[in-house]
């Protein structure tokens, strides 16, 4: 049940189906414990923020979709046969459901222990996630998907100063504005903007 997609539900009745969206939601609640509770330990020395920061990016929907493929996950996932895998969010959210179902059956240490050492610290480059962190409109989309809220870019161009032409940008989520940004390119517009959302949202998860 784990690996199956809600495309190829099992249905028993109009009211009752099988898939595996159950068990990724409690997945992705062991998952965050587990990367929470290691980088508690393992970065003693880092504030709050900087943990917060590092979880977000190894359980990011493109992080965790990469991992997945490369465990070649892809190969055993049921759906439906016209679904791009590649181009969606199933691998990583197959292998939530997969942690979730490995946390039923077994319970929480010997799911960590299976988590760590077979799915995260192969998978993960640590120092890049640290000293890359530029990306910040990537991570507000991943923020969106993961808490399914719509997210909205918004940019024009303007003048940033007296002499220099550039862009403005907003970055709306459910239909209000969390964060605007300028930059001489739409893409860096778009970067301040997300930087300031991601700020104003954070704090309150």
């Amino acid at each position: 049940m784990a690996l199956t997609h809600k495309s190829a539900s099992i249905y028993y009745n109009k009211d009752f189906s099988i898939n595996n969206e159950r068990l990724e939601f409690l997945g992705d609640a062991v998952l965050n414990t587990i990367i929470g509770e290691y980088l508690f330990h393992e970065y003693i020395n880092e504030n709050e923020g900087f943990l917060t920061n590092l979880r977000s990016k190894i359980v990011s929907r493109h992080s965790l979709n990469n991992i997945a493929i490369k465990l070649q996950l892809t190969n055993v996932i049921k759906q439906q046969p016209d679904l791009d895998i590649l181009a969606s969010n199933i691998p990583g959210n197959a292998l939530e459901a997969m942690i979730g179902a490995i946390f039923i059956d077994k319970g929480y240490d010997f799911t960590k222990k299976i988590v760590l050492a077979k799915i995260i610290l192969p998978y993960v480059d640590w120092q890049d996630l640290i000293e890359n962190d530029t990306n910040f409109k990537g991570k507000i989309i991943d923020w969106a998907q993961k808490h399914h809220v719509s997210i909205e870019f918004k940019c024009e161009s303007t003048y940033i100063n007296d002499k220099q032409q550039g862009y403005i940008a907003e970055v709306w989520i459910k239909n209000k504005m969390v964060g605007t940004g300028k930059g001489i390119t739409k893409k860096e517009a778009e970067q301040q903007a997300a930087k300031e959302a991601l700020g104003n949202i954070l704090p309150t998860q």
